[in-house]
């Protein structure tokens, strides 16, 4: 079984305000799991993801540009390139 997080450790683990990491979710529409309470928890890969958001943030990237970025599936060199060349002339 993986290692749940709480909210709390997430935001010890990442520097990043439990508010933020609500408004993250939403905005950028990512998959955080829940508990059968329905409390959210947090895995590795999200603590991880997280972590890439705020140094995508503290680069000075908005979050509409952060958003493509965390739903872009290619992992091919030349495409990834072409999205941050166009995600920089964007701004």
């Amino acid at each position: 079984m993986e290692t749940r997080y709480t909210v709390r450790q997430a935001v010890e683990m990442t520097g990043v305000k439990s508010y933020v990491l609500r408004y993250w979710e939403e905005e950028l529409e990512l998959d955080i799991p829940r508990n059968e309470l329905g409390h959210r928890y947090y895995t590795k890969e999200n603590i991880e993801q997280f972590l890439k958001i705020k140094e995508w943030k503290e680069k000075g990237y908005q979050l509409k540009a952060i958003k493509m970025l965390v739903h872009e599936k290619s992992t091919e060199p030349e495409v990834e390139t072409e999205t941050r060349e166009l995600l920089s002339a964007a701004g």
